[in-house]
């Protein structure tokens, strides 16, 4: 068996391989656009279809519906790992007018030039739209990796259609491809080139979902704020950067089993909903927020004064207990009460301020609920620091 007679078996092996892989990736819900395996499977059909010919008119057309089918399927991928839109009505109609021509080029010019033209262009052009699109939301390496390999897969057929097109003399006869020239070049290519494409498609697709989990590991399924971990995770980060310095608020719904209780789980969970997008309007542009546990929840303001952090608090618990709680069937209302304290030179950490508005916290409890109450650090030394109470209730 020659050379060439074995490169011919490489590409549809390895694609199908690579198809399999993703196919697995997609049902194990690891990525989400299955897009990627149909692609890569009907590139595998489409070699396997130029070793094993079946009828030249046959396998010209077939062959030219699978190779536009695999670039609309990685454009689709590509659009779905970058976020953007989908293209959908564009594109299709691209592969409509495509689909005509070539039912003329093959069953009525018979032209074997014209039909390698039209399907490395189609190809070429449609793959190349998506890549022109995505290219300016590659931000990461990885990402950036995978458009530099799917400009080079353009790329490829560009130059091929070209160079065979124009510049050699090549059979125009349908029967004559298996032994072309052409074809071996195509294989080469692929081989040697194209096959970093579907590598770093699985590698920017492995690190998007690896971030993706993570972030889901730090955040709250119900309100989309951080959980305790991805809160101290930005602390940490946050620190590495610059000293800490501004306040820390830690507020609780009052009575919240009451209210779990007497109207339902269902109800509970839209009355911390509710509060977590009042946090989240009150603080999120400039700080942190964060539920921590069933109906609890902390912030950090970065750079604001314990006076402001206070009043912001204070406008936070007015406003949360102002709601229309009536219309969710809560005949009392709900209310909030909230600890504020400062964090100081000497808190290299958030621990400490936390403490102190946690204390703030158990005090408002203590007086009635429904009160901001601030806690002041004296000392330098947080281990013997004596603390001063603020009670803000006014409505």
């Amino acid at each position: 068996m020659g050379t060439s007679n074995i490169i011919v078996y490489v590409p549809p092996t390895l694609f199908s391989i690579v198809a399999l892989a993703f196919f697995l990736l997609w049902q194990m819900k690891i990525i989400s656009a299955w897009q990627w395996s149909a692609g890569f499977a009907q590139t595998a059909a489409g070699f396997a279809l130029s070793t094993f010919s079946i009828e030249p008119a046959f396998d010209a057309f077939s062959s030219g519906l699978i190779f536009i089918g695999a670039a609309y399927c990685y454009g689709s991928g590509l659009l779905s790992h970058f976020g953007a839109q989908r293209m959908r009505r564009g594109r299709g109609l691209f592969v409509a007018s495509y689909t005509l021509t070539l039912v003329y080029v093959v069953f009525v010019r018979g032209s074997l030039v014209y039909q390698l033209l039209l399907t490395d262009a189609g190809f070429a052009f449609l793959l190349g739209l998506v890549v022109f699109v995505v290219a300016r939301k590659a931000s990461r390496p990885v990402d950036k990796a995978l458009i530099a390999a799917s400009a080079v897969v353009v790329l490829d057929s560009v130059v091929r259609t070209i160079f065979f097109t124009f510049f050699t003399t090549s059979s125009d006869n349908l029967a004559d491809f298996a032994g072309s020239t052409y074809n071996l070049a195509v294989h080469v290519s692929t081989i040697t080139v194209c096959m970093i494409f579907p590598f770093t498609a699985l590698g920017a697709i492995a690190s998007a979902a690896i971030e993706r989990h993570r972030a889901e590991a730090e955040r709250d399924p119900l309100t989309g704020l951080l959980n305790r971990r991805g809160f101290e995770n930005v602390l940490e980060e946050n620190a590495r950067s610059e000293p800490l310095s501004g306040a820390v608020l830690v507020c609780d719904i009052d009575h919240f089993k009451r209210i779990n209780d007497g109207y339902g789980h269902a109800v509970g969970d839209r009355v911390i909903v509710a509060l977590a997008g009042d946090l989240q309007c009150a603080f999120g542009a400039a700080g942190y927020v964060a539920r921590v546990g069933g109906e609890e929840f902390v912030a950090f303001i970065p750079g604001v004064t314990l006076q402001d952090a206070t009043s912001l608090a204070n406008m936070l618990r007015i406003s949360f207990g102002g709601r229309a709680w009536a219309k969710l069937g809560i005949a009392e209302g709900a209310t909030v009460s909230i600890g504020v304290s400062e964090v100081i030179l000497s808190d290299r950490t958030l621990e400490h301020a936390l403490l102190r508005a946690d204390e703030a916290l158990y005090s408002a409890k203590s007086a009635g609920r429904n009160v901001v109450v601030t806690r002041e650090a004296t000392s330098a030394n947080p281990v013997e620091q004596t603390n001063e109470l603020s009670y803000l209730r006014e409505r």
